[in-house]
Order: C-alpha cells, then structure tokens, then sequence
C-alpha cells in the first residue's frame, strides 16, 4: 500500500491534511494574492514548492510527536533552487530568480533572509552536517531522500513556467531596495497563503468569514457628500473659510481623474483637508479601480479624531493601532489587511515594508493596487527619510499604487541629495491658499532667551491661550507656574504623560470651556500640534523646526474668528532645549533663516528655503540602514529601520474615569498574564515613561506567562501603576515626587 504523507495533523472532525492537498491550496490562494501584480504564476511556484519537505518520515515522525526540531522548508528551497536554474550558467537574472524563490521559501517559518547556496547544495547532495544553523533536522537530506520525494512530488504536480521573468531592478542606489521590497511581496503572498490555508484546515470557511468587502467607491463618495454637507451646516468658521474649503474639496475631486502615481496636496491648516483626501481617494479608486484606500496618520491623537468621519464614509473601516479595540472578526480582518478602507499609524505602515517576520510581512501583497493617503507628511522619520521615500516611489512604479503626501508645511523632497522627486500637485494654486488664509502675525522673539516664569505670566494675562514647548520637563514646569498664577482650574496640561483617554477628556474640557468664552489656558508639548482641532486667539510656541512652528500656528484663529491671531516663537531659557540632535539641528536652520530675512510662514518660498538649508546639511539615513540595505541584510535593515527608536517603559494607569478598564486589566492579568490582547485593551490607559529608575521602583512589572517561555519570567516593557497617588488628575504620570511613606 502506497505511504500517505501528510501536512498537518488531524483537525476536530478528526481529519488530517494530505501534503498534496495543502500544497494545492497554498499554490491556489499564493497565486491568486499576487496576481494584481502579475506575477500569479510566480506564486503558483511557491505554493507547490513551499512545504515539499513534508514529503519525509523525519516529518511524519514529526506530527505523531515522535521527533522535534526538523526542518522541512530547507529541503523546499532546495528544490525550487535546483528547478529554476539555481546552478545553471544562464545568466545572472535566472539565478536572482531562483534564489528569491528557495529564500521566500527556507524563510516562511521564521525571519526573511538571503539563502546560502551553499547549504542548499549540501542539502541535495547529503553532504556534511545534517543539521541546519539552529540546530534542527533537515527533513529530507541527500539524493537518495530526495529522489523518492520527487517521484511523490512530480505525481502530482508539474513545474509551473516562471512567467513574467524577474522585474528588471535598476543598477543604481534603489537596486537593493526595489529587491528587497519585491522579495517581501512574495514572502508576504507566500505567508498568507501557508497561514491561511492551515486555519482552512481547522476552520473550512476560514477565509470566506474573515474576508472584508470590496471597496464601493461611489457609495462612498455620496455618503461623504452626506459628511461634508453636516460639516456645512454645522460649522462656525468664517464664510470665507467654508467657500475655500468647498473649493479645496472640488479640486480633489477634479484631480483624482489624473494618471495614479505620487501626489502631494498642499493646503494650510483648517481648510478641511481630512475630507478632501478622502474624496481624491474615492474618486481615484472609481476611475480607476484601484482595491482600496489606506489612510496613514502619524500619530495616534490624530486617528482618534478622524476615523469618526471615516467610518461614515465606509462603515466596514478596519482601525490597525496600537490603541484599536477590535473584536474577533476585526483582529483576524487586520491581521491580512482584507478592508476596503484602512486607517494605521505611520509605524504599523512603514515598518513592515523594512520587516523580516512573517507576521509583519503577511499583509504586504494587499497595498498593490490601493490609494495611500499620508496626512501630515513632514512628520517621516529624518533618520530614515531616504529608504522610505526610494520605497514609497517603488509601490507607485513597481505596485500600482497611488501615493498622496499631504500637509501644510509640504516637505521639499527634492532637495535631498541624490533624490529624484517629482510629485504632482492637487491644489491648482497652494500659494494662493495660503495668502489667502493669512489668519495670524508671528513675533519671532530669537535675540534672547525667556524664562518659563515669564512665559507663565505673559500667557496669565491672556483668557485663552496655548503654549507649546519641546519637552515634557518644560511643559510641566511651566503648567506649575502658570498654576500658581491662575489656579489649576482654568490651566490645562496636555502631553504623553497623560494617556489616551484622558487626552482625549482634556481636548474635550477644553473646547466646552472656549465655545462658552470661559478662561481657558493651555500647556502642551508637539502631541497637540499635527491635525487636533483646536483654534486658540494666542499661541505660545517655543523655538522648533518651521514646520512644527506653521503646526503651531495652525491651532491660532483656525477659524477665522478675529481679523489675526498672534503667535509668539520664543526661546526658552533652559539648559536643554530640544528632544534630539535632528529636532535641533532643524530648529537652528530657522534661527539661519531669521538671520537672512523676516520669515513669513505663508509664502511658501520661505518654507522651500527652510527645506533647502535643512536638507542641505543633511547626512542621510542612519550609516546602520544604509549599510544593511547595501549587504541586503533583511534582518539588520529591520533592527536599523526603527520609527520610534526607544518607546520606553508602558505604564498602564489608573485613569480617571476609566476606572474599570484598570479594573479589567488587572483582573485578566492575573487570570491571563500579558498577551497582545490584553496590551490592545489597556492602550487607551497606557502611558510612555522613560524614567528607568523611578518606573522600576514603584511600578508592578507585568510579565507573559511563565510557562510560555521556559518556566522563566520574561521581561516585558510593561508595567502597572498600583499607586493611584501617581496618576495626578491633571498632570498624568508624575513620579518623581513620590515619598517612600506612601508605600
């Protein structure tokens, strides 16, 4: 009786899974998931080849649990190697071909990287070590193994023909990352295909109940005109305004009919912008039936304000953040990407592009074909803006994307060494717009240094203000002080010390207390500045990059309330001033700019000249990344490609008003442990610290369940503050006051 080998071991109903059936329907769902970007067949060649090494005893031995630590996906990449020219002496290209094939393959259980051909080779011939680098049993080992698996192999299924040849990458600097991208999409096709078609086996609907709809752009564009006629009537902002608003929205409209490829919308603050996009978006993917619409914010504040617009555009939006309460059916839709409309952080979008981990990866082949929307797009990292510009250029040219940079200080891209950038514009005449929304005067006060005391005093004296300040240490020094001057009653404190929900209870109070004119008086760090709706008749602003200043001034007469706001720039007398040497040297490139001329922050020359200083001094991304992207090191480009390089200590706190959340938290913690699920729960009440010490000291670490990991405890980065004392009601986080007789 012929041996049945088989993939997976049996599922409830007492099944188990053929070998030959799995690699049927890997190879069906690969193909299908990277036809958009034709090269279906491509993925047929993975599927068929991925798990060939299951065809083994050593793996059978393997699901009757009588053996561990075997590696079947060598014996895989082994073969497609072998198959398509690995070794032949057809050309440089055909063996690229076959290379990035047995690496997606050798890779799909574990971290992407480049195959050594010469353990492929070993592998073939039953040379040498038997066991791989981390110590485990190569499924199949030597000509003997493989020709009986062959025989199985080729009974069932034929070498598909590679077609269309492998993208011609070019010979300049982006060669690497246009192969390193190309080699994710099919890792990323090979990944979901292998995950889900294992879930399948388990859950035979698997993939028809956690499939989200398909885009129905010209829904969406009528109940967006819905939205945008309540924002009309609803609105208090000066008529003025609302017509360049209405217009605005018009131009996007207009301008979605344009070939896709790389756009840039430059517009001031408060025109609407967030609406705007969104029908460029729409509108794009009715013409051109592009699969969905990703829209990408830089900070979580941000997305807490918008989605609520969003979602009444296109109900089925998936949030993919940090802080998105997802139910089941969300969790499973967001871990592919299967949604019309996307809304994610800059972190959750670029990192996976520069990932080697499977769960990274696995929803990359959905951005072919889709409309990426990147609002406030001076906020890119300055430590990896190259890579990711050269990426963003690649998934228009290479992926069929249409990609939008919109903010209203628009970087000037093309003044960074070595970088071709050319972007079309949607507003037909952004200079015109900012003219015409001259909304403040700004006092540039760089001559000499201001202590906080009489920055306090100068915003006591005002019934409404807001001051902006670099660093947290800054912005609760100077709350204190203005405190002493007002009380605490009328004085706002607004920075990550204070966790999400109670930003957003903060944002809250204070528009109540502005729409009824009572005194009202902000201290904030740069949180507030990017996209939060705020319209104060002063602001406060210390000095910062010019695009943070222009932000800053954003949140002064948004509205149009008074014929101008007034925004102070001053420099703080503090020892420290700035958060890093990038936002330093940024800011210094104004002091050069003050120095050659009154700066205007509505004439966008002046905002081209600040970019050009800035990035003519610029050294580039960080040596780490551009060293790993030339060694095409997939692993050592994920560790240097780092958004936020140090997210310090999460605290979860017990915040006012969200007391039971707390209680929840801790309750399933000792019942669960830490587990992703329980970090996505207390991420409206989790605060940021980088206070070692002190967090050590007085907070409870949390740990994942011991026995997951060896019978050790396993240091998180997750603690809970069971001090409520610690949690001030105004201030958030304050631990540097604690007395020991407290405990």
């Amino acid at each position: 009786m012929e041996n049945i080998y088989y993939a997976r071991s049996a599922n409830e109903q007492g099944q188990k899974e053929t070998v030959f059936h799995h690699l049927s329907r890997a190879s069906e769902l690969c193909q299908e998931f990277l036809s958009p970007l034709g090269y279906g067949a491509w993925g047929e060649v993975l599927g068929k080849f991925h798990d060939f090494g299951k065809y083994s005893e050593d793996f059978q031995q393997v699901l009757r649990r009588e053996k561990t630590h075997v590696n079947h996906a060598g014996p895989g990449a082994a073969l497609v190697f072998q198959a398509y020219g690995g070794w032949s002496h057809g050309g440089k290209g055909q063996n690229r071909a076959a290379k990035l094939l047995a690496s997606v393959i050798a890779s799909h259980h574990g971290e992407l990287s480049l195959v050594d051909d010469g353990v492929l080779k070993r592998v073939l011939r039953g040379e040498g070590d038997r066991l791989d680098s981390e110590g485990r049993r190569f499924s199949l080992f030597g000509q003997e193994e493989f020709r009986d698996a062959v025989s199985l192999w080729k009974s069932a299924f034929t070498p598909p023909r590679l077609s269309p040849p492998l993208p011609a990458f070019s010979d300049g600097e982006d060669a690497s990352l246009a192969m390193m991208l190309w080699t994710r999409f099919l890792f990323s096709a090979l990944v979901d295909a292998d995950y889900s078609s294992a879930a399948e086996h388990q859950k035979p609907d698997y993939l028809l109940q956690n499939q989200g709809p398909e885009l129905d752009p010209e829904e969406a564009l009528q109940r967006l005109s819905q939205v945008q006629a309540e924002k009309k009537q609803g609105s208090t902002a000066a008529s003025t305004l609302n017509v360049m608003r209405n217009q605005l929205f018009d131009d996007c409209l207009a301008a979605a009919a344009q070939e896709p490829g790389l756009f840039t919308l430059t517009a001031p603050t408060g025109l609407g912008k967030t609406l705007s996009l969104f029908a460029f978006a729409a509108e794009h993917c009715r013409i051109y039936g592009k699969r969905r619409i990703i829209l990408i914010l830089p900070f979580l504040a941000i997305i807490e304000q918008n989605v609520k617009d969003y979602r009444k555009v296109v109900p089925d939006l998936l949030e993919i953040h940090s802080n998105a309460q997802l139910d089941e059916r969300a969790r499973l839709l967001s871990e592919r990407w299967d949604a019309p409309c996307i809304v994610t952080t800059s972190v959750g979008f670029f990192q996976p592009l520069f990932s080697a981990k499977p769960a990274d990866c696995r929803h990359l082949h959905q951005l072919a074909n889709s409309v990426l929307v990147l609002d406030e797009a001076q906020s890119l990292p300055p430590h990896l803006l190259d890579a990711t510009l050269r990426t963003v250029k690649l998934l228009c040219t290479q992926y069929g994307c249409t990609v939008v940079f919109s903010t209203a200080t628009q970087p000037s891209f093309g003044y960074r060494p070595g970088l071709s950038w050319q972007p079309r514009e949607i507003a037909p005449d952004p200079a015109a717009l900012f003219a015409a929304t001259r909304r403040v005067t700004v006092d540039w006060r760089l001559k000499q240094p201001i202590s906080l005391v009489e920055i306090a005093g100068e915003v006591a004296q005002e019934n409404q203000a807001c001051a902006i300040v670099n660093l947290r240490a800054h912005a609760r020094a100077l709350y204190r002080q203005l405190v002493e001057q007002t009380g605490a009653e009328s004085t706002f404190f607004l920075t990550t010390d204070l966790c999400p929900a109670h930003r957003l209870a903060v944002l809250r109070e204070i528009r109540e207390r502005m729409q009824a004119g009572l005194p009202c008086r902000l201290v904030s760090t740069q949180c507030i500045e990017a996209g939060v709706d705020l319209d104060f008749p002063v602001v406060f602003r210390a000095l910062a990059p010019l695009d943070a200043i222009i932000q800053a001034a954003g949140r002064c007469n948004r509205n149009g309330d008074s014929p101008t706001g007034r925004v102070i720039v001053f420099v703080p007398e503090e020892e420290k001033l700035y958060p890093s040497s990038a936002y330093e040297n940024a800011a210094n490139c104004v002091r050069i700019l003050a120095s050659r001329h009154p700066i205007d922050c509505n004439d966008l020359s002046h905002i081209q000249e600040y970019y050009q200083l800035l990035y003519s001094q610029s050294e580039g991304d960080k040596q780490a990344l551009r060293q790993a992207v030339e060694e095409e090191d997939f692993l050592e480009v994920q560790n240097a490609y780092q958004i936020i390089e140090n997210t310090g200590f999460q605290v979860v706190v017990p915040c006012p008003g969200e007391e039971k959340l707390y209680q929840e938290v801790e309750a399933r913690y000792e019942k669960e442990g830490l587990t992703p699920a329980l970090m996505r729960l207390a991420g409206p009440i989790t605060v940021s610290s980088f206070q070692r010490d002190l967090v050590r000291q007085y907070c409870v670490p949390l740990y994942y369940r011991a026995w997951e990991h060896g019978g050790t405890a396993v240091e998180t980065g997750y603690y809970l503050l069971g001090i409520p004392d610690c949690y001030d009601r105004k201030q958030g986080i304050v631990l540097e006051n604690v007395q020991l007789g407290m405990f």
